[in-house]
């Protein structure tokens, strides 16, 4: 069973720790209907026992997803131009499980990775032509954004899972943006829309797990509901418009929420999907799914291990059906990524065996 190797990897044993996990919340007013279309699979073959942990898709015709192969012993960087997947080489040196990435254009990409030690530079940088390896300042990164200046965001702790802190990318090196959390604080998710508009997640034992940079300070925020909330998942699109993927810690583990913020107020809406496998796939990279948006004012919250991809315009929920395939069944959904400002969204996953799972919704 993995332990720590991607941005949404977490033990149940942490989580209540932390705190305890479900809530029930209030629906918010409808935004838009599932946008049309369906999702379709992609075959990818080459990699021997990969599986893909990130994806991102700054425009129609580019996308990169990022893993691992060779049973976690490798990096696993592909790339999407003229409609087809490819393989692209790692740096040397660059650690063996890419756990995220995210663009700021084609010429623009960082992904962050763990394992091989602390020597092991754990982040890349694609400029267009060449992917650059660069030392990061954390043993262990759990994730990366890219805001409207094109400067990188990340997430980062120390081996233990303490000391767990915010840094952006500056002048050829990474800076603490000074987020300062008390020791056994998990942080697992961020979205950096602007330098004056960051959204950092995770899991606390004081309060809920989310942060807020206006860019001079940031401020603990509070989602309404009986429990702390561990925020898994943040997509934000504009200051009153941001949606996170939440696990409540309650003792009776309820499942996650999906929250929405709109610059004012949060609403929180339950999840219909039924979640009595969660505690088995707990420890596993990716256990709880991803969000995206729809490009119509909706959300794709992505759950684990079941037959359909889960759509909310804002009132309704929505059951998408997943494409077939041939993998023995409904591998796991560990991100999903809007493609651009459009309604297309691409799905990733670890697939079986030496097949990788990549969906796609147009």
């Amino acid at each position: 069973m993995r332990t720590l190797p991607a941005r949404r990897t977490a033990s149940l044993a942490l989580a209540a720790a932390l705190a305890g996990a479900g809530v029930t919340g209030m629906t918010g007013t409808a935004r838009a209907d599932a946008p049309p279309g369906a999702w379709t699979a992609t075959e990818v073959t080459g990699p021997a026992a990969p599986a893909l942990y990130g994806v991102t898709a700054p425009d129609r015709g580019h996308a990169w997803a990022v893993g691992t192969q060779s049973s976690s012993s490798a990096p696993l960087i592909l790339s999407y131009r003229h409609g087809a997947w490819t393989q692209q080489a790692a740096p040397a040196g660059t650690a063996p499980e890419l756990v995220d990435v995210a663009s700021g254009g084609p010429s623009n990409v960082w992904a962050v990775g763990q394992g091989g030690g602390d020597a092991t530079a754990k982040a890349l940088h694609w400029n267009g032509r060449a992917w650059k390896a660069v030392a990061y300042p954390r043993p262990l990164p759990m994730a990366v954004s890219v805001d409207s200046r094109g400067r990188a965001w990340s997430i980062g702790s120390n081996a233990d899972g303490s000391g767990a802190a915010v840094f952006r990318r500056t002048g050829g090196a990474w800076t603490d943006k000074g987020l300062a959390l008390a020791s056994g604080t998990l942080l697992d998710a961020l979205a950096a829309r602007t330098p004056k508009d960051v959204w950092a997640g995770g899991a606390t034992s004081s309060g809920d797990g989310l942060w807020h940079y206006d860019g001079t300070s940031w401020t603990q925020m509070d989602i309404p509901g009986d429990w702390p909330h561990w925020v898994l998942q943040v997509a934000a699109l504009s200051p009153d418009d941001v949606w996170f993927y939440t696990l409540p810690q309650d003792p009776l583990f309820s499942g996650p929420t999906l929250v929405h913020w709109d610059g004012t107020a949060f609403t929180v809406t339950k999840t219909p999907s039924p979640y009595e496998q969660v505690s088995t796939y707990a420890q596993d990279v990716g256990f709880l799914g991803d969000i995206a948006p729809d490009g119509r004012g909706g959300v794709w919250p992505q759950d684990s291990r079941t037959a359909y991809y889960r759509h909310f315009d804002g009132t309704a929920w929505t059951s998408v059906p997943r494409p077939a395939n041939d993998l023995g069944g409904w591998p796991q959904v560990y991100d999903l990524a809007q493609v651009g400002r459009t309604a297309s969204v691409w799905g990733v996953g670890p697939g079986a065996g030496d097949r990788l799972l990549i969906d796609r919704f147009r």
